[in-house]
């Protein structure tokens, strides 16, 4: 059977066994992504804890955003809505008898960010006559954040069940915070984020190694945005609030991440794709894509209205992703379609120590999907290496593979372009994109990606 019998016309939003995308005409034209959802979250949580009134548009619609508007309701936050994707809110600056109330249990989906963001600020700002639940779903319920709860611990948040569901009594400010061995910068930015709402002077001492700086970078920017004052110094800041609405609103810029998989499927699908919205000076490091695709031979480039990029990968390449993990599964899928060009290559992708703690173990993951679909690969604790197998592109179509995303929406974008270079890639649970990007399949039809349904 040939690949475009396969496919099925029907609306995209109903739900499906398994759906992927087929090698069939060309990916092009133009996409603007939604809000980014760390922008999104990070802007969301600032806002709760600032002086006055703040304006947020571009808010994605996915459901990590929709777990934190809820959890700013049930803190007790002020949230009006003002359009589809605007919203206000009506921050509660922390202080005797202010902040964070516990008026219900914080139900932090399945959102790393939004449960590490909310572990802090319930723990340092909420009010000192509280006691908070926040509780998990998913893959969130069996993913841990050791070194920000012992570091609010430390501090003298009184903790009753870590990790979920927490319980705990919230404190006022500390003078010091010691981070130890974080795992991730989102660790960072929490604690950050949750100091800078006191007028009082605090420091935030990091030991060791922070992963993926550039997020903590954003959070800084963004603190910035709303008058805090951050100073450098030996092994930290030196951070003081307190934080006040901007005057003008928040416009959350696309997301990076979803572009980065739109340009690759541009690249795979043989056309050409722009990514609008997205300049080099974005607060999402994401944007880095467009450096990493050359790496591997495509056309990438930053253009007046966008990020572009075209042409099929022509060589394996090694790139250190250790500023910005979360590409490595869309650079997987191009490094597939790299070693079907040039098989004595290996590529490799290096820099992925913060991976097996997301919503799947999701360098494993990899390894097993691309493995299944026909291509080399090896597991390693902070890297991934692909290589050519026994797929080769020829007239001879293979036969179906369904590869399993766990539940987790970035290894279905992976799976999806995959589909691109190789006949037959089917995902299973295809509705867990709607974790950040509930329109996929629907966005990637309109730039001419044929997908196929059961």
């Amino acid at each position: 059977m040939k690949p475009e019998d396969r496919s099925v016309e029907r609306p995209h939003d109903r739900p499906a066994r398994v759906r992927g995308l087929a090698p069939l005409g060309a990916v092009r034209g133009e996409f603007r992504a939604a809000g980014s959802k760390s922008i999104a979250q990070r802007a969301l949580v600032l806002a709760s804890l600032a002086q006055g009134e703040t304006r947020i548009a571009g808010l994605p619609a996915g459901a990590d955003v929709r777990s934190a508007l809820g959890v700013l309701r049930a803190a007790g936050i002020e949230v009006r809505e003002l359009a589809p994707a605007a919203v206000s809110v009506r921050g509660a600056p922390p202080g005797p008898h202010r902040g964070w109330r516990a008026a219900a249990p914080l139900e932090l989906g399945e959102s790393g960010t939004l449960a590490r963001f909310s572990l802090a600020v319930a723990g340092l700002c909420g009010r000192s006559e509280d006691r908070f639940e926040l509780r998990a779903s998913g893959t969130l319920a069996r993913r841990r954040s050791d070194a920000l709860v012992r570091a609010l611990a430390e501090a003298g948040v009184q903790f009753e069940s870590p990790p979920w569901p927490a319980r705990l009594a919230p404190i006022g400010p500390p003078p010091t915070v010691h981070l130890r061995d974080a795992r991730s910068s989102q660790e960072a930015s929490a604690l950050a984020l949750a100091l800078c709402a006191w007028p009082d002077e605090s420091e935030l001492l990091v030991h060791g190694t922070l992963p993926s700086e550039p997020y903590f970078e954003m959070t800084l920017r963004m603190l910035a945005q709303f008058g805090a004052r951050i100073e450098r110094v030996e092994g930290g800041l030196r951070l003081r609030g307190p934080l006040r609405a901007p005057e003008a609103p928040i416009s959350v810029e696309p997301d990076a991440s979803a572009a980065a998989v739109a340009l690759a499927a541009g690249c795979l699908g043989g056309g050409e794709v722009l990514a609008r919205g997205l300049a080099p000076l974005a607060l999402q490091g994401d944007v880095r894509i467009v450096e990493h695709l050359r790496a591997f031979g495509c056309r990438a480039v930053f253009a007046r209205d966008g990020l572009v990029a075209a042409g099929f990968p022509q060589r394996a390449a090694r790139v250190d992703l250790s500023g910005e993990p979360d590409l490595a599964p869309v650079l997987a899928a191009v490094a597939a379609g790299a070693a079907l060009v040039d098989p004595e290559g290996t590529s490799e992708l290096t820099g992925l120590g913060t991976l097996p703690g997301k919503e799947s173990s999701r360098i494993e993951t990899l390894a097993q999907g691309l493995r299944a679909a026909g291509w080399h690969a090896e597991a390693g604790a902070e890297r991934l290496r692909i290589a050519a197998g026994e797929y080769r592109a020829g007239p001879v179509v293979p036969a179906d593979v369904e590869l399993d995303p766990r539940g987790d929406h970035r290894m279905a974008f992976a799976f999806a372009l995959l589909g691109l270079v190789r006949p037959g890639v089917l995902v299973r649970e295809p509705e867990c994109v709607a974790k950040s990007w509930p329109s996929f399949w629907k966005d990637l039809a309109a730039l001419g990606a044929r997908t196929i349904e059961r």
